[in-house]
């Protein structure tokens, strides 16, 4: 729960100028669609109640998928030459690589997410896993990116000692 607190601090302090004007055009549309819903709520009761229904749920669910699609696009992250290395003898886990900006913008601060995932053969169980995950970390690279640049990373997992089957799962977001 505080990773997402964070995340969701991270993705309000660093809005963008696409992010105020993805917001500002669903912000039009919703007052677009109440006129027409004041417009007919008279006549047609059902289709305005529908249509605010419709859009109370669109203005819900917007800054969602405005974030994911400005994540897959505009603050676009690769990470490269990942590298996963267990030490027995230590019971350490290290997860090394680099950071690649691929997005449209300069990054001021990135945050970098592991997972440890328990691995099964079922895809059921696999999805269940990737929702509670054994161990999982997060860093934080308040350094500039610019477009194109890479930054290398490094994340230590102490007292890992899991010798079942698991995955490692490392993402980027930044802002």
């Amino acid at each position: 729960m505080k990773e997402l607190k964070y995340r969701i601090l991270d993705y309000i302090h660093h809005l963008t100028i696409y992010d105020y004007f993805a917001i500002s055009w669903v912000a039009v549309f919703f007052l677009f669609v109440m006129m027409i819903v004041f417009l007919n709520i008279k006549k047609r009761t059902k289709f305005a109640l529908t249509l605010f229904l419709i859009s109370l749920v669109l203005v819900a669910f917007s800054p969602i998928f405005i974030k994911l699609y400005f994540d897959k696009t505009v603050r676009k992250v690769e990470i490269l030459d990942q590298k996963i290395t267990r030490l027995n003898f230590a019971n350490m886990l290290i997860i090394k690589g680099k950071l690649q900006n691929e997005g449209k913008i300069d990054f001021k601060k990135c945050r970098i997410f592991t997972k440890v995932v328990k691995k099964d053969e079922n895809k059921y169980k696999n999805i269940l896993n990737n929702l509670k995950p054994l161990r999982k970390k997060s860093i934080l690279l308040n350094r500039e990116l610019k477009k194109e640049e890479k930054e290398r990373f490094k994340i230590v997992m102490k007292d890992f000692n899991l010798k079942d089957m698991y995955e490692v799962k490392v993402s980027g977001e930044c802002y």
